[in-house]
């Protein structure tokens, strides 16, 4: 054998003794001891290796082992070529006397998998619903331990003819109701299509369901019914924040299935993994945990303790300086790779694809993904496999969650910026006024250290400056001065009677109202304020909750449970996932251009609460039929995009800076995406430096600009490029495992494909002193916000947002979209005018409308029709429960097919009976008195439904109680057209 072909043997056989296997040669072999792996030769290749596994004393399954080039796909191929001869060979030793079922290909860096039993019958005959061309074959971490075999067997021979837990998924029972608490129709199309994903053996599965719509308590019914129902052996919950641990956990504990007494923790054992020391039992079969905990048990980290420094920087960032790069995992005893067979990674929209990515694709099992927000990497990491989705308009018209208002605070400064003077004019004794120098507190960020230096001239800021480089104590008391003053007259009015137009209820408790801030400082600034504002309240009565407050986790439960806490302040920790219902009022005193987060954020007030329930908490409130989101920074006015940030451990700046500077002094060697955070940091850095610091900077990079050096590591860190790099570095380097057909975005980058890129971008940094040392000390002069305590502020538009200006940018923005597809309009300007049939132009308005990119997806049927409406384009029309109809009638009036003015789609019907009965009488057809009214009631059905069917006659209320089809069949029997015949014209004459 080759060396290469004995070292990948060498790679194979420590696998299979790390995950219990005792590798022998066929001398040795004694099958009283423990399961064994068994060394022969191929009879054909000599180059190859095979292992034959004994489990309970039965050969069981085999390995073939090939050398490092080898590709799995291949060699698991020739273990099914080698399944029945091997076990006719051993007949005697033959699990149940059939083809090996349990087959591993490996070129000792990578293994790939195939259970036989996937797709057979234990008697080996084909299983119903089974994939065509036998049981598809995947790549797993390691082999499975003896155990799981042994496992695997037992329930083989318990349910023979649906072997495996891919067999019995494709038989769920339909039963999806619990009685207790009824199913909202998005989550049993949720539970639908992760079962129907399921059962087609798809390893990655997206549910989006808008936020508050019930993502959570959707996956614990699942969980119950692959446990219960599929015989799943153990279900991974995974969260990035402990407080998101801690509500899945409730909600797991709080859940009694509809067939049971129990709760189902009690029947299926539940693990929250959020000890410093806990560890797992082999009965838990439910875990839920952090993924930053899972990978310091896969990694050999020691775990933070609950409460500590360490755990905060664990929350939703990346490695908290655990490591320099990305994480690395290592088998693991404890996590084998087989210990889940299904994953749901809670909050999918975060971090999961580049810095955690080797946590989650170490198991061997199915991975769900549950986010009210998708971006295009989340798309990219489950396959584009979106089995449900659920918008945040849906779930408003259901009631799920409640809709919002928008109330916009407007400043001067917010608006224009400001100037600091360089003299501020001060009075004298005798009363003569001198200019003296301005004289500034700077306040270090990190330390909250403050230094009065003095403004050697004037300095001008703009709004992008605020609280980034500038902070403005008027612009900040304004906006809370204004805000209090407006709270109980415009933002939360009072009811009135619209008869007497006396006042039945007004509020005067403050609502629960979070608002975010820029940073931590600029949070601190904001509560000082609000308590100087309502200079009646104490301590209590605002509370800052960020990474670096006290104890921030109680303080997320005192504020959501706490009458005396109104309002809290936090930067991003309440921004995602965190449920507090009783929120009201949302104030945005810092911007995102990101639409993902930004929809995170706006999901924190939009949970429903019951009345009784949001009284315990705001005495006064009635009820809580929508939210206010109060704008004071333009966040709902411009374009979002669909972005993932360039920093991605979320770290405060400098000392990440400092700590990624180090590791290239140090010469360790960075992942991409901490080169990616790299680029970030430096970006916004040398947005806010002087041109004598960039000179430095310059000059320590050897003539190289920073924006230069910014580039080089964007390029070198770009995810279309890296996998471009991976495809092209995976054919040039021999060495490397082949990537499977349609999977080379998940080959390992080579080291002359990827990290020769990175390492150039990154050798400046790694060899230039003096370029660490002048970044290191002009962001440490960063580190500085200066304030403005001078500026008064003024100016001040307060106004909400009504429901014609949000329909007039609607209209605006659909507008600009379909000029932007004109070529796609205009093929369905012919289909209406072709009259071609509803299922066809409902085709091609659906192709048109999953063109619509993520920050726009807020376009719905019902939206776009309430925009019109609102605007006063579709007059007189209902503002909401709009259909097709409705929709046509809009696309109609856009495309021009009705003339200058707006037809409602029932005139649009009217008229074309009109015209085809017109023609009838032409031809010298009549209509009797019923027929008349039979056809008035088919107008009926195609003006509420843009279409009509023998099947429609029955299920439309009038047309039913006519008597259906039946009827109408009657009263037209005996005519020029057969009544079937004669619906179908009308459909077509009539409808789209």
């Amino acid at each position: 054998m080759s060396a290469a072909g004995t070292q990948a043997d060498d790679r194979a056989e420590k696998a299979l003794r790390e995950a219990g296997w005792r590798v022998c040669t066929l001398d040795e072999r004694d099958l009283k001891a423990a399961p064994t792996a068994v060394r022969t030769e191929h009879p054909d290749d000599p180059g190859l290796r095979v292992y034959l596994l004994y489990v309970e004393r039965d050969l069981s399954g085999l390995v073939v082992a090939g050398a490092d080039t080898a590709n799995p796909y291949d060699l698991v191929a020739e273990a099914d070529r080698l399944a029945t001869p091997l076990a006719e060979q051993h007949l005697k030793r033959a699990w149940q006397g059939r083809p090996l079922p349990f087959r591993y290909g490996t070129n000792g860096y990578r293994w790939r998998f195939r259970n036989a039993l996937d797709a057979e019958q234990l008697d080996g005959t084909l299983a119903p619903g089974a994939p065509v061309g036998g049981a598809r074959s995947r790549y797993v971490f390691a082999p499975a331990r003896p155990a799981t075999i042994a496992r695997w067997k037992r329930e083989a021979l318990r349910d023979p003819e649906a072997p495996t837990l891919r067999a019995r998924l494709r038989r769920l029972p339909a039963v999806l109701l619990d009685p207790k608490r009824q199913l909202y129709e998005a989550q049993r199309r949720s539970l639908e299509g992760l079962e129907k994903s399921l059962a087609v053996d798809q390893p990655r599965a997206l549910i989006q369901m808008a936020t508050g719509s019930g993502k959570t308590y959707t996956v614990v019914q699942a969980s119950h019914r692959l446990l219960k129902h599929a015989g799943a052996h153990r279900v991974l919950f995974l969260v990035d924040r402990n407080n998101l641990g801690d509500q899945a956990r409730d909600e797991y504990r709080d859940f009694v299935p509809a067939d049971s007494k129990k709760a189902l923790h009690e029947e299926f054992p539940l693990k929250h993994l959020s000890g410093g020391k806990s560890g797992l039992a082999d009965s838990d079969k439910i875990v839920i945990t952090t993924i930053q905990r899972l990978w310091c048990k896969l990694s050999g980290q020691p775990m933070p303790d609950p409460g500590s420094e360490d755990e905060e920087g664990f929350e939703a960032g990346g490695t908290a300086g655990l490591t320099a790069g990305r994480p690395e995992v290592i088998y693991s005893s404890e996590l084998p790779p087989d210990y889940f067979d299904f994953i749901v990674i809670d909050e999918c929209h975060r971090s999961i694809y580049g810095t955690w990515r080797p946590v989650l694709e170490y198991f061997d099992a199915h991975i769900v993904g549950l986010t009210a927000t998708p971006i295009g990497p989340t798309f990219a990491f489950f396959h584009d496999n979106l089995v449900s989705t659920y918008s945040f308009e849906e779930a408003v018209a259901d009631e799920v969650n409640v809709d919002y208002d928008v109330y916009r605070i407007s400043t001067r400064i917010s608006r224009e910026g400001s100037v600091i003077p360089a003299t501020t004019p001060t009075a004298a004794p005798d009363g003569t006024i001198e200019q003296l120098n301005t004289v500034l507190a700077h306040v270090d960020r990190v330390t909250r250290e403050q230094h009065w230096r003095q403004q050697d001239e004037d300095d001008a800021y703009t709004p992008s400056d605020l609280n980034t480089r500038v902070e403005s104590t008027g612009q900040i008391r304004t906006v809370i001065k204004t805000f209090k003053d407006n709270l109980f007259t415009e933002i939360f009015p009072p009811q009135v009677d619209p008869s007497t137009g006396e006042v039945v209820h007004e509020r005067t408790i403050v609502p629960k109202t979070l608002i975010f801030a820029a940073s931590d400082k600029h949070a601190d600034a904001i509560v000082d304020e609000v308590r100087r504002a309502w200079d009646g309240a104490g301590d209590g009565f605002c509370k800052k909750i960020t990474s670096t407050a006290s104890r921030p986790e109680k303080a997320i439960r005192d504020f959501r449970n706490k009458p005396e806490i109104r309002i809290a302040v936090t930067v991003d920790m309440i921004a995602t996932g965190t449920d507090i219902p009783a929120l009201e009022c949302l104030v945005f005193m810092r911007d995102t251009r990101t639409w993902s987060y930004f929809e995170q954020m706006k999901g924190r007030g939009a949970r429903i609460i019951k009345p009784e329930v949001l009284q315990q908490i705001t005495e006064d409130a009635l009820c809580k039929d929508r939210f206010v989101i109060v704008d004071t920074v333009g966040v709902t006015e411009h374009a979002m995009v669909d972005a993932r940030p360039l920093v991605r451990d979320g770290m405060p700046e400098t000392p990440s800076l400092e700590r990624l500077l180090k590791a290239c002094e140090d010469g360790r060697r960075l992942s991409a995406d901490d080169a990616a955070t790299l680029a970030g940091r430096l970006s916004r850095l040398g947005r806010r430096l002087d041109d004598e610091q960039l000179a430095r900077i310059e000059g320590g990079a050897g003539g190289k600009k920073l924006t230069e050096l910014v580039t080089g590591l964007v390029l070198a860190t770009d995810p279309d490029r890296l996998a471009g790099e991976r495809a092209r570095g995976v054919v040039k380097d021999v060495a490397a495992p082949l990537p499977e057909a349609g999977d080379v975005e998940k080959a390992e980058p080579t080291l002359d494909a990827v990290d020769s890129v990175l390492a150039e971008a990154l050798r400046p940094f790694v060899e230039r002193e003096a370029l660490r040392e002048a970044l290191l000390e002009a962001a440490r002069e960063r580190r500085w916000i200066k304030i403005d305590h001078l500026s008064r502020d003024g100016g001040v538009i307060a106004e909400g947002v009504t429901d014609v200006m949000r329909a007039e940018r609607t209209v605006q923005d659909w507008r600009a979209y379909m000029e932007q597809q004109r070529d796609r309009f205009a093929d369905l300007r012919i289909a209406f005018q072709e009259r071609r049939p509803l299922s066809e132009v409902r085709a091609r308005i659906e192709e048109v409308l999953a063109l619509v990119q993520p920050p726009q997806r807020r376009w719905s049927k019902r939206q776009l029709w309430k925009a019109y409406v609102d605007f006063g384009v579709a007059r007189d029309g209902r503002r909401r429960g709009a259909g097709w109809p409705e929709f046509l009638s809009v696309l109609r009036f856009e495309l021009g097919l009705d003339g200058d003015e707006f037809r409602p789609y029932r005139d649009t019907v009217e008229l074309r009976f009109q015209e085809w009965l017109a023609r009838q009488e032409t031809a010298g057809v009549t209509f009797t008195k019923k027929q008349q009214d039979w056809l008035r009631l088919v107008v009926g059905v195609v003006s509420t439904s843009a279409t009509v069917s023998l099947e429609a006659l029955d299920q439309h209320a009038l047309c039913r109680d006519a008597g259906g089809w039946s009827g109408f069949r009657e009263v037209f029997a005996g005519g020029e057209r057969m009544p079937d015949k004669l619906i179908d014209e009308l459909d077509r004459e009539l409808g789209a």
